[in-house]
C-alpha cells in the first residue's frame, strides 16, 4: 500500500529519550505522517548475506523523533498506529554469554548465534519449509522525559522500550507529554516478536515505514502509565525492574482506568479483572521488564 503524506526521515536519530533531541519533523495535531525506522542495531543490513555482529551495532534502538504542534507538559497524546510496512530485510539473534535462559537451562557456551530473513509477500521466509506471517508491532515508542534523558533499551511511564505486540496497526497508544512538543520517539519495529523477547534481538529486528496519527487529550483524569487500546481491548503497560513491579503498577493503571471512565468502584473494578483480564510480561531481556494488562471490552 503507498501513502501521500509527509514523510519523517531516518536522517536525524537518538538512541536516548530527550527533551534536547531534535526533532526531524513537526506534524499537526490530527495529521497522519510516515515515520521511516532504522533497524535496532543501525543501518549495517543491506543484503541477505549479512549477519549480525555486535561491531556494527549502533544503537541501542535508534528512534526518529516528531514533535506535536501545541502539545504541552500535562497533556496526553493518543498515537493512532495506521500502518507499520517492514522492510523487505530482517534479521534475529542471540549472544548466549549475555543471556541468562540459555545460560540456566543449558549452561553452555553457544557464542553468538544470528539468522538473516527475507521479509516478502507478508511473510517471513525462515528457512525452506518455515514461512511466518508478519505480525508487525512497534518496540519503541516513547515521549521525551522532563529532565534528563532514558536510553532506548528503557522502558517507562513514557513509554520508550516497551516491545509490546499489542503496539501494532488497529491500536492508539496514550502516552503522557512532559515537555513541549512531546517530542514522540519511534523505533526498533520488529516484524514479529514472541512473547518475553528472550533473544534479546528477540523479534524479526527490521527496518520499517510507520504511519502514525498524533491527537491531543487534555487531561482529566490520572494516568500514571502507558495505556493501550484497540476494537476489543483496552489494556495498561508497565515497564520496571522487577516482573512483580511491572505487573503490580500495570493492574493498578487497569484499575484506575476502569475507575474513572468505566464507572466501576475500585473493588469492583478488582474483582471483575480477576476473572476475565489477561496479563503476561511481553519482554524480560531489557533493563526494565514489561507487563500488560488486557481488559475485554465486552465485560465493560
Amino acid at each position: 500500500m503507498s501513502y501521500s503524506m509527509r514523510i519523517l526521515k531516518r536522517e536525524l536519530l537518538y538512541t536516548s529519550h530527550s527533551r534536547d533531541n531534535i526533532p526531524g519533523i513537526t506534524v499537526d495535531p490530527g495529521e497522519s505522517f510516515i515515520a521511516k525506522t532504522e533497524l535496532c542495531t543501525g543501518p549495517w543490513l543491506g543484503s541477505i548475506d549479512d549477519k549480525y555482529h555486535p561491531e556494527k551495532a549502533k544503537g541501542p534502538n535508534p528512534c526518529v523523533v516528531a514533535d506535536i504542534r501545541g502539545t504541552v507538559p500535562g497533556d496526553i497524546i493518543a498515537v493512532s498506529i495506521l500502518d507499520i510496512i517492514p522492510d523487505k530485510l530482517g534479521y534475529t539473534g542471540f549472544d548466549s554469554k549475555t543471556h541468562l535462559l540459555s545460560q540456566k537451562i543449558y549452561q553452555n557456551d553457544w557464542g553468538m548465534n544470528t539468522k538473516t530473513v527475507r521479509i516478502e509477500d507478508g511473510l517471513i521466509l525462515w528457512d525452506d519449509k518455515i514461512k511466518i506471517p508478519v505480525k508487525p508491532m512497534i518496540g519503541t515508542l516513547g515521549t521525551a522525559p522532563a529532565q534528563g534523558s532514558i536510553p532506548n533499551s528503557h522502558g517507562g511511564a513514557h513509554g520508550g522500550n516497551m516491545d509490546a505486540n499489542e503496539v501494532k496497526a488497529g491500536s492508539v497508544v496514550y502516552l503522557k507529554v512532559n515537555v513541549p512538543g512531546a517530542l514522540l520517539h519511534i523505533g526498533d519495529v520488529h516484524a514479529i516478536q514472541g512473547d518475553g523477547e528472550i533473544n534479546g534481538a528477540g523479534g524479526i529486528e527490521c527496518r520499517a515505514d510507520v504511519v502514525l496519527k498524533v491527537d491531543i487529550i487534555q487531561r482529566n483524569f490520572d494516568m500514571n502509565w502507558i495505556r493501550i487500546e484497540d476494537d476489543g481491548h483496552i489494556m495498561s503497560v508497565a515497564c520496571e525492574e522487577t516482573t512483580d513491579g511491572a505487573f503490580h503498577a500495570a493492574a493498578g493503571e487497569m484499575i484506575t482506568w476502569m475507575t474513572q471512565e468505566y464507572g466501576y468502584e475500585p473493588k469492583e473494578a478488582y474483582l471483575l479483572m480477576g476473572q476475565v483480564m489477561q496479563a503476561r510480561c511481553t519482554q524480560f531481556v531489557n533493563p526494565t521488564r514489561t507487563y500488560i494488562c488486557k481488559m475485554p471490552k465486552k465485560f465493560l
